[in-house]
C-alpha cells in the first residue's frame, strides 16, 4: 500500500511538473493585477484551457511560449480577472442595443429627433421599446408627453421606458392598442399620469400601470430572443464583464437552456 501511494504521489508530481511546463494557450503582458495583497502586481500571466498556468514577469513566460500559443501584449495597460455583474436584465439589454438608445439624449429635443430618425427605419406596425430615457438631464425635469412623439411615430406603437425601469412614456397609439384612457382608474401599485387641465393621458405610466403596455405588445419569437442573448454576451464580454446573474422569469429560462 505504501509502495502504491508512494508510485502515485511520484506520478502526480511528474504530471503536474510537466503540465507546469507545457506551452500555455494564452500569454498576456501588461499591468497585472493579481489580487494577492502579498504580491499584487505581476508583468503577465499565462493560461491553458481554462486555468491560469502561472503569473510573474515577461522573462518568466519565456518557457511557456509554443508554436501555437496567442500572446497579447496590452503595454502598461490593467490586466485583471474579469468582471461579474450580480444583477442584469440581460435579455431586455441584448433587445435594448438594436433599439433607439436614449439614455443621454440631454434635452427633449434630442429625445424627439432620436425617436424620429429610429421610427423612419422600421416598417410600420413595429413596437418601438427599450429606450432608458433620463428626463432629469433636461432643463426642468419635464416628463415626455405622447404629443411629442405622435407625429413622427404614424403607425409605430411606441413605449420607451425611463433607465430605472419604474415609468415610461407610450404614444397615442400604444395607449389605444392597450385600452388607456382618460376613464381609466390607476391600477393598485401604479399611476396613469394625467393632464391636470384636460385629463387625458400623458403618455406617462408609472410601475403597475405599465403591465396594461406590456400585455399588448407581441412578445419576441425564440429566434429573436436567441439573438438578444448572443448580442448581450457579446457586447458584455467584450467590456470585461464575464460573469451575470440575471433578473428575469421562466419565459427567459428556455432561451438560456437553447444557448448552453
Amino acid at each position: 500500500m505504501k509502495r502504491l501511494l508512494a508510485a502515485t504521489l511520484f506520478l502526480c508530481a511528474i504530471t503536474s511538473a510537466a503540465w507546469a511546463q507545457a506551452p500555455a494557450d494564452l500569454i498576456v503582458y501588461g499591468r497585472v493585477w493579481t489580487g494577492d495583497p502579498n504580491h499584487p502586481w505581476a508583468d503577465a500571466v499565462a493560461v491553458r484551457g481554462e486555468r491560469i498556468a502561472s503569473v510573474g514577469t515577461r522573462r518568466q513566460m519565456l518557457s511557456l511560449i509554443g508554436h501555437a500559443t496567442k500572446v497579447l501584449d496590452a503595454g502598461r495597460n490593467l490586466v485583471c480577472p474579469g468582471f461579474g455583474d450580480a444583477h442584469t436584465h440581460f435579455l431586455e439589454g441584448g433587445f435594448d442595443l438594436v433599439s433607439v438608445d436614449l439614455r443621454d439624449a440631454g434635452t427633449p429635443s434630442e429625445f424627439m429627433n432620436r425617436i424620429a430618425e429610429f421610427a423612419r427605419h422600421i416598417p410600420a406596425g413595429t413596437w418601438i421599446t427599450g429606450g432608458n430615457w433620463d428626463h432629469e438631464r433636461w432643463v426642468g425635469s419635464p416628463l415626455p408627453r405622447r404629443e411629442w412623439i405622435d407625429s413622427v411615430t404614424p403607425g409605430k406603437p411606441v413605449f420607451v421606458q425611463r433607465l430605472d425601469g419604474h415609468m415610461g412614456i407610450a404614444n397615442s397609439l400604444a395607449l389605444r392598442f392597450a385600452g388607456i384612457t382618460r376613464d381609466t382608474p390607476n391600477p393598485p401599485g401604479g399611476v396613469i399620469v394625467k393632464d391636470s387641465v384636460t385629463g387625458e393621458p400623458t403618455g406617462v405610466l408609472k410601475d403597475n400601470a405599465m403591465d396594461r403596455i406590456f400585455a399588448v405588445i407581441p412578445p419576441p419569437t425564440p429566434a429573436q430572443s436567441d439573438s438578444a442573448l448572443s448580442r448581450a454576451m457579446a457586447w458584455a464580454a467584450a467590456h470585461g464583464v464575464t460573469t451575470v446573474h440575471v433578473m428575469s422569469d421562466w419565459d427567459d429560462f428556455a432561451v438560456f437552456r437553447r444557448a448552453r
